[in-house]
């Protein structure tokens, strides 16, 4: 069945083509240009919301909740789907595409009940997670929370689907409905704000969160069934009888999940531990994370991308004296560029703030806690590029095992540094804390990269 496909005039595919040079090229460029539109929409909800909420008790409250089931989601996003795109790829060059498509869909009804497991049970432990992980929080508060974690799990559900999907889209090569769908729900979220106006709490987030997952999910359902056969009796087969493949999909799930838990937790144990601190902790933490969010995502992503490629292929040349000065070069070009703009960044935090947030109910009392936070949390940025480009070289080196080591030992140190630290600085003290861990990290996966590729050429 035909894919859907984003249609642009003409005149500007042309233009992308002549720019670009291929027709690969033209479509990461395209890819890339729908990414930033999504982190405009979702920076343009996050201003409404300062504006709407500022650093209000009750956005602690779902800032808390929405990072647990982000967390979930993740997980779970990082583990079936991954491990499905090869077997996905691999049936469907051995066995056809009907084969493929049988396993891609018992594989997103292993991720839906996986999700619907997990979301049952964390609803059902609501009041005894929420009273263990928001210690500071007053009981009115928790009882906030409790509702608001009931309440989003329908965005678990949807959210973790899409994720599947996304992926499985990706595996055919449909990349644009993929990478443009997810900014339905910060675009959710906005509606929400503004159909509300003067009458905003939580519970417009969370009503606009949930309906933007819901047509998150319905573009992309609608992308993939699409594709289906349409005759009876193959979604008759389906149903009834399990792909092998399946048993491949989830039994290689498992690490994809123990990264996933190693990786994502950090955000979690910070925003917990923040809740421990004042009212409105959770949400300056949040509010200075996505200023740095900004930056990382101009910087570490591409700059990895742009690298991975040269890494895997001085690996695959065996090229071990070229790969080590490749990484030191990187090395050395990532803290020089990177410097001044966190040094920048640092000195002009009260002004950066102010002009993406200070506005509404976001006062300058707020602007000055977020600033405070913001200047310890703007140094992990280099640390975070130098990481991120590092562990491409530990992947195409065949030697993630020590990532998880790195991952599991950073989350320990994480929790340890916040205790110490908040009690003196506050929220400010979990930012130093997130530094520091970005730092010793980093050096980890540097000195991994120079013990492996060392091993290498010993062998």
């Amino acid at each position: 069945m035909p894919a859907i496909r984003l249609v642009l005039p003409a005149p500007l595919r042309a233009l992308l083509a002549r720019g670009a040079g291929s027709a690969m090229v033209s479509g990461f460029l395209l890819v890339a240009l729908l990414t930033m539109v999504g982190k405009i929409v979702a920076f343009a909800k996050d201003a409404l919301v300062a504006n709407k909420l500022g650093t209000a008790s009750e956005l602690d409250a779902f800032m808390l909740v929405f990072g647990f089931y982000t967390f979930i989601g993740s997980v779970l996003g990082g583990g079936i789907p991954e491990s499905f795109v090869p077997a996905y790829a691999e049936l469907r060059e051995r066995r056809g595409l009907r084969r493929a498509y049988r396993l891609g869909l018992q594989s997103v009804a292993s991720h839906f009940a996986a999700l619907l497991i997990c979301g049952g049970l964390l609803a059902l432990a609501a009041p005894s997670v929420v009273a263990w992980t928001t210690k500071g929080f007053e009981p009115a508060k928790q009882a906030l929370a409790v509702s608001l974690l009931r309440g989003l799990l329908p965005f678990l559900l949807c959210f973790g689907v899409a994720q599947h999907l996304g992926a499985w889209l990706r595996a055919g090569k449909t990349f644009l409905l993929a990478a443009s769908a997810p900014m339905l729900v910060p675009l959710g979220i906005v509606i929400a704000l503004l159909l509300a106006g003067n009458q905003v709490n939580a519970w417009t987030l969370v009503s606009g969160t949930v309906w933007g997952a819901v047509a998150h999910l319905a573009v992309l359902l609608v992308a993939i069934i699409r594709r289906l056969p349409r005759r009876l009796s193959w979604w008759r087969c389906s149903l009834r009888h399990r792909e092998p493949g399946l048993r491949v999909v989830l039994r290689n799930a498992v690490p994809f999940l123990i990264g996933g838990v190693a990786f994502g937790s950090a955000v979690v144990v910070d925003q917990t531990m923040a809740a421990w601190l004042t009212a409105g902790s959770v949400a300056v933490l949040g509010y200075s994370d996505k200023v740095c969010a900004i930056v990382l995502a101009v910087t570490a992503g591409p700059a990895s991308d742009v690298l991975f490629p040269h890494f895997a292929e001085l690996v695959a040349r065996r090229d071990w004296n070229g790969l080590r000065k490749r990484l030191f070069a990187s090395a050395g070009i990532i803290v020089s560029a990177s410097l001044p703009m966190t040094l920048a960044m640092c000195f002009l935090a009260p002004w950066i703030v102010r002009i993406l947030f200070e506005r509404g109910a976001f006062g300058p009392q707020d602007t000055q806690r977020v600033a405070e936070v913001l200047r310890y949390a703007a140094f992990q940025i280099p640390f975070y590029i130098l990481g991120t480009v590092a562990a491409r070289i530990v992947i195409s080196l065949q030697a993630s095992r020590y990532m998880l080591t790195i991952a599991f030992s950073a989350l320990f140190l994480n929790a340890s540094l916040n205790w110490l630290f908040m009690r003196h600085l506050g929220a400010a003290g979990i930012a130093l804390s997130t530094t520091i861990v970005h730092c010793i990290c980093a050096l980890a996966t540097c000195g991994t990269c120079l013990l492996v590729i060392r091993r290498k050429e010993a062998a």
